[in-house]
């Protein structure tokens, strides 16, 4: 419970605003109201799913931090513990904004198939959350997975990934979702956590 209560805050309180800020931006930026299901579905995959990156890469911060690394400290963790109870808080806060979000669209009278798109989303923003985490797990620093999540993100904004390119994994087309993308999603997303578990050190931390 110490854990919890100590570790979790600490891990989340900026990055939960800042995720939460930018939840708020999204409609001023593009407008949630009255949209079909092909625009919803560019809100969700260009915009909302990008609280992924907000969520995840923070979460091996202080493990990267030489100072946090040089505290001392009084009950023994394990660091993949502490970081498994991470990515699952930070799960369970992406599906919770997802959700919220599209409630809110569908209020403003969006239509979209509601529990599909949710679904999809939230896999999508765990794919760069989890491929920025790997990132900066490898490389030791955050900024690099940032740029990995971003850069990726980027690529599939500017059109340098379109639809038809097999690296982009976003699996609503047209407003339909396309089941070979999808399992690719799945597939890719299981495959990065794997590899980023592998390349965790099995370390043990200790936490006030």
């Amino acid at each position: 419970m110490d854990f919890l209560r100590i570790d979790l805050p600490l891990t989340f309180k900026n990055s939960l605003l800042l995720a939460a800020v930018y939840t708020f931006i999204i409609p001023v930026i593009r407008g949630i109201s009255n949209l079909d299901n092909i625009h919803s579905a560019d809100v969700f995959g260009q915009s909302l799913a990008l609280i992924g990156v907000f969520l995840f890469i923070p979460i091996i911060r202080q493990e990267l931090e030489v100072s946090v690394k040089e505290i001392v400290y009084t009950k023994v963790w394990s660091y993949r513990k502490s970081v498994s109870i991470r990515l699952i808080c930070s799960f369970w806060m992406i599906t919770v904004m997802i959700t919220i979000f599209a409630s809110i669209m569908r209020l403003q009278n969006c239509s979209f198939p509601f529990l599909k798109y949710v679904t999809v989303t939230i896999l999508y923003a765990v794919f760069l959350g989890i491929l920025g985490l790997l990132f900066s797990q490898l490389g030791n620093n955050v900024i690099i997975g940032y740029l990995a999540s971003l850069g990726y993100w980027s690529f599939c904004q500017f059109d340098i990934l379109t639809e038809e390119n097999v690296l982009y994994i976003f699996p609503i087309i047209s407003g339909e979702i396309e089941m070979g993308k999808l399992m690719i999603l799945v597939s890719i997303n299981s495959f990065l956590l794997v590899v980023f578990f592998l390349s965790v050190k099995e370390t043990r931390g200790m936490y006030k």
